[in-house]
This record gives C-alpha cells, structure tokens and sequence, in this order.
C-alpha cells in the first residue's frame, strides 16, 4: 500500500526581503552622506561668510578711523595732513562716501583760499640816509629779497643755505623776520624730507625748527610717526615681537606713512614663521589668524597651524596612576 504524500511545507528564502533591506539600508547611508556633505558645506560657507564680514567690519573701522583723525587734523588746521589722509582712504575705497563729501569740502576751501587777490601797490619809501650802518643794510636788501622769493615758491632747498649764510653775516639785520624764514624753512623741509627716505634728516629738520619755534600739530604727529618707524626698523629681523609692536601703532595711526601696514604685515609673517619652526604652533595660529583675515592668501598656513596646535594642546589629566602603574602619592597621616 503506498503512502500518500503529507501537506507540501514551502521554504521562504527571504531574498525578496534581504534585498529590499539592504536596498533601505544604501539608501538611508547615502541619506546620510549627501546630508552630512551638505552640513559640512554649508558650515563652511556660514565660517567664511563670518569671517569675511569680521574683515568687511575691520576694514570699515580702519576706514571711519582716518575719516575722523581727518577732521581732527582739518579743526587743528593741518589740511595737507587730512588730506593725505582722505586719499588713502579713497584708495582703499574709491566710493566711500564720508571721506568723498570731506575731500570735495577741504577741496573747496582750498581752492576759496587759493584766489588770486589784488595786491596793494606798496608806498614809497624814503631813500636811506647815506651813514656806515644804513649803507650795510641797503647792500644785504637785495640778498633778503631773493631769500623771500625763494620760501614764497617754497624753494626750501635753496632757501636755507641762503638763510644760513645770510644771519652769519648780518646777525641783527633783521633777525625777527629771517628766523621766522628759518623756521618755516626747516620746518617744510622737516615734513617734506620725513615721508622720503631721510627719516633721520627730517626729523633733525624738526628739531632744529623746534628752536625756533612752536611745531604745529601735523609736525608733532610726524615726528612721532618717525620716531616710531625708526624704533620699528632698528628690531626688524632681530626681534619681530618688538618690531611688530611699533609698526602696529604705526599702521593703525598712519597707514599711508612710509608703507607701514606692508611692514607690519612682513613682520607679523616673519614672527609666525619664526613660532611655527620652533614648534609654537598656538601663538603662531593667533598671528596667521590676524593675517588671514588681511589676505585669504594664508588660509594654508593657518590651516597647519590650527591643527598642529590642536594636537599640541595637552588634554587635562585627572587621577591618573603614574608610569610605575602605582598610584600617586598622598600625605598618609603618622603610624599609618
């Protein structure tokens, strides 16, 4: 007798199912991939806009800052000095529009004071008694003549030797009037002779017309600007630290002043490098950081640093056993 065959019991594989599973699963990791890049990206982006408006912010500060020494300098009747001033600030932006309404406005005066005036003919004078003392005089007019000359066309060089020579040879014909030559003479030549490559000179211009009489503000300030660019120059390239601290002052009071941002750019750079060599990756971090945000040109170097100093940067340890695998030592009271 044959047996019949009992109920036929199907096996489910569970491919169908497996590979709709992983299918779920690629899915949801790419999800999350795409989603991860995305957050990554956009953080990136939120960083650089924030720090490209820190920057934007910096500059427009730098900006406003000259604008307002500017005006101080035009209250203290220091125009040339204010205008100066005004045109690097219109070269760094040539629409801000502060310094364009105070330009065109010191313009404007400038060109009111430059009006050619009629000149009142001038009295005859009386012919000089002929004695010993008013002969001397008569014979030296000639010479002054041509020294006031020279200053009204702002002749400097010429001017002072001229002047020099003049008082050594009459020193009470007109003292009153040739030192006030002098003065005005030493003292353009000062402010002239400074912005150029005689630092020194200019400021011994100064001194010298300081003698003489009061310096005006514009003169003090270059002074001071010179001072500071000397005191800077005698560090560079043997403590950029030091060197970085005047041309800082420097920049921040005269950036149009013998090139004084560029200089404390190249020290700042100098004084990162010299941190990042000898391993001092965190101060270095902080000075690329400042760089970084002047020119986008030093993202890799802040880059490096920043990592560097995470990883130099040491974790704080808390109660942890010595290298002898013993815990640390502590106070054990007497008989214990």
């Amino acid at each position: 007798m044959t047996k019949s065959p009992g109920p036929q019991i199907e096996i489910d594989t569970g491919e169908p199912r497996n590979l709709t599973t992983r299918l779920l699963g690629l899915a949801l990791v790419i999800s999350a991939v795409v989603l991860a890049t995305y957050l990554v990206v956009a953080y990136a982006a939120w960083e650089s806009g924030r720090k490209t408006q820190a920057e934007n912010e910096s500059q427009t500060q730098a900006l406003a800052h000259q604008v307002d020494l500017a005006r101080s300098d035009i209250t203290a009747g220091s125009v040339d000095l204010a205008m100066r001033r005004l045109d690097w600030v219109l070269e760094q932006d040539s629409g801000y529009s502060a310094a364009l309404a105070l330009r065109s406005e010191v313009q404007a005066t400038i060109d009111a004071a430059a009006v050619v005036r009629p000149t009142e003919t001038p009295a005859p004078t009386e012919e000089p008694v002929a004695t010993e003392e008013a002969t001397v005089e008569t014979d030296s007019l000639p010479e002054l003549q041509e020294i006031r000359l020279l200053t009204a066309r702002e002749a400097w060089d010429e001017a002072l030797p001229l002047l020099l020579d003049f008082q050594q040879r009459n020193p009470d014909y007109e003292r009153q009037e040739t030192d006030e030559l002098l003065f005005e003479t030493y003292l353009n030549l000062g402010l002239v002779t400074i912005e150029g490559d005689g630092i020194e000179l200019g400021l011994n211009y100064l001194a010298q017309a300081e003698r003489l009489g009061n310096l005006p503000q514009e003169a003090q300030d270059y002074r001071y600007w010179g001072n500071l660019y000397l005191d800077g120059i005698a560090y560079y390239g043997v403590n950029w630290d030091v060197a970085g601290y005047y041309f800082r002052d420097l920049c921040a009071a005269a950036p149009f002043f013998q090139n004084s941002c560029q200089l404390l750019t190249e020290v700042m750079t100098k004084q990162a490098e010299q941190l990042a060599f000898a391993g001092d990756w965190c101060p270095a971090e902080e000075i690329y950081q400042e760089l970084w945000q002047q020119d986008r040109g030093f993202a890799d170097q802040l880059t490096q640093a920043r990592e560097n100093c995470a990883l130099a940067t040491p974790v704080p340890i808390t109660d942890t056993v010595d290298l002898t695998g013993t815990l640390p030592i502590t106070d054990v009271p007497p008989g214990e």
